[in-house]
């Protein structure tokens, strides 16, 4: 169930680029506003599976109508807009509840008025589909005991990416995702992918995380195109990375 949730700023503020730890903080605070007890459990525990626990749900990066970029803080205006989804509607529907007790997005020092909250419809899901990033894809592995985030040119990449999406897939559906149905994963358009350009550092908690916007081709069922969807691509999807905006052909 994936919502739009708009603001507005009629005075240009200054924000930090890095913004991913205060959306966070702020969706988990509306949803225990409206269900203390499902909030405390998406923060604390989350779905467990193989020993791992798994928050469900995703959002997007933070769009601004007006956005002057500065060296180390942008000056934005005028219309704001996020996207939140989850594998459980329920999350969802508590998150607007909250939303709309105080009627304000809270950032920072911040607090914009909210305008309104749209329920989006859901896609048609084929076996063949187009995405776009609304928010970076990340996908950390260990590497000579180092850590790496590997990129969009590696095969690692998109071997991590399926990885995930099976556990994902068991999570929304309740039954393993068969070992012989394929999930073939490509750029879209990779002729005009620019490493460089895709890459995006952000910080989370003094810690900095990397990840890539890009176009992305998914040929798997319509199952698992709905969960990719739903739950985002890579990992750190509860921190606000990896979430798909479906493309129309």
């Amino acid at each position: 169930m994936r919502i739009k949730i708009e603001s507005y700023l009629e005075r240009e503020v200054s924000l930090p680029y890095s913004l991913n730890y205060p959306i966070s903080s702020y969706l988990y605070q509306m949803i225990a506003l409206a269900d203390q007890e499902l909030g405390n459990w998406l923060h604390h525990e989350g779905l467990l599976y193989h020993g791992r626990s798994y928050k469900p749900i995703v959002f997007s990066n933070l769009f601004f109508e007006h956005r002057r970029n500065l060296p180390d803080q942008m000056k934005v205006k005028g219309k704001v807009w996020f996207y939140v989804d989850s594998i459980q509607a329920q999350i969802v529907e508590r998150l607007m509840e909250g939303i709309e007790k105080t009627g304000f997005l809270v950032l920072k020092a911040h607090r914009f008025p909210i305008q309104a909250i749209k329920i989006l419809p859901k896609p048609v899901f084929t076996d063949c589909m187009s995405y776009q990033t609304l928010s970076p894809i990340v996908v950390p592995i260990q590497r000579k005991q180092q850590l790496h985030y590997c990129h969009p040119l590696e095969s690692e990449f998109y071997d991590q990416l399926r990885s995930s999406i099976r556990n994902w897939y068991f999570l929304k559906w309740g039954t393993a995702l068969d070992t012989n149905e394929s999930i073939h994963l490509s750029l879209l358009q990779p002729e005009r992918f620019q490493l460089r350009k895709a890459a995006v550092l952000y910080t989370y908690k003094q810690k900095k995380i990397k990840g890539y916007q890009l176009l992305l081709k998914i040929e798997a069922s319509p199952k698992v195109q709905q969960v990719f969807y739903e739950a985002g691509a890579g990992a750190l999807s509860s921190q606000g990375w990896g979430m798909l905006k479906v493309l129309k052909e």
